[in-house]
């Protein structure tokens, strides 16, 4: 009887210490692929019981065709905006990701962001680098009299899922002013969290900082258009 074959495709170093033993345990092949192209990830999969998808690898109508006898793919990030949900379905072959998985690191992140488009970091880094900041230039002081105070404004985070419940707590913690949509979210979480639930409308038009954790869904694709930024304070930032 042929092994049960785990195909892992993905351009970066494999975490190979961390998949294989798993895999040992129900004497699993793993077998390392590195496509390019559609055809290359087809061409790995095809006789694969298991895929791996890591980072921008697709997973379209096309390559599952092709796929003779793949059980599950499992994508090792969050978005499944690149797979084709439907065609797997229709091949009974079941698709998961890993939701939550870099949550603290992306909350993290756009807490980063945000102190960093509010107080000028990445210009007033320019400024020192070139020697300018001791120089009490008009230019200058144009310049820092646009940096705000964060504590006291308000924050919106639209989708409260692993990302955003994430965010809203480090938020806080600047003193920021925390509301969020979120249509599937039970509202306990939102006031366990203290978080206030709005409309889309209401989260553009009073928010100083907006933060998008929805995932791209055809719900969510464009949900920010001319209407929504015209609706925005003209110092809120995306």
């Amino acid at each position: 009887m042929a092994r049960f074959r785990v195909v892992y495709c993905g351009s970066n170093e494999v975490p190979v210490n961390l998949i294989k033993p798993i895999l040992d345990e129900i004497d699993a092949e793993l077998v390392i692929a590195r496509p390019k192209t559609d055809e290359e990830v087809a061409e790995a999969g095809r006789d694969a019981d298991a895929m791996i998808l890591h980072g921008a690898a697709p997973f379209t109508r096309e390559i599952i065709s092709q796929l003779r006898r793949c059980k599950v793919v499992c994508r090792t990030g969050v978005g499944v905006d690149r797979m084709d949900l439907q065609a797997a379905a229709e091949r009974g072959i079941a698709v998961c990701n890993a939701a939550g998985c870099n949550a603290i690191e992306v909350a993290e992140q756009t807490i980063g962001l945000l102190i960093a488009v509010a107080r000028k970091l990445v210009r007033m880094n320019q400024y020192v680098r070139e020697g300018r900041w001791r120089r009490h230039t008009t230019e200058l002081h144009a310049y820092r009299g646009r940096v705000y105070r964060i504590a006291g404004r308000t924050m919106g985070i639209v989708g409260l899922g692993h990302v955003g419940r994430q965010v809203a707590p480090r938020a806080q913690g600047l003193k920021l002013n925390v509301q969020a949509v979120d249509p599937y979210l039970d509202p306990k979480i939102a006031r366990e969290l203290g978080v206030k639930l709005v409309s889309l409308d209401e989260l553009v038009k009073t928010s100083d900082f907006i933060s998008l954790h929805a995932p791209l869904t055809n719900e969510t694709r464009k949900m920010f258009g001319a209407a929504q930024f015209k609706a925005m304070k003209n110092t809120a930032y995306l």
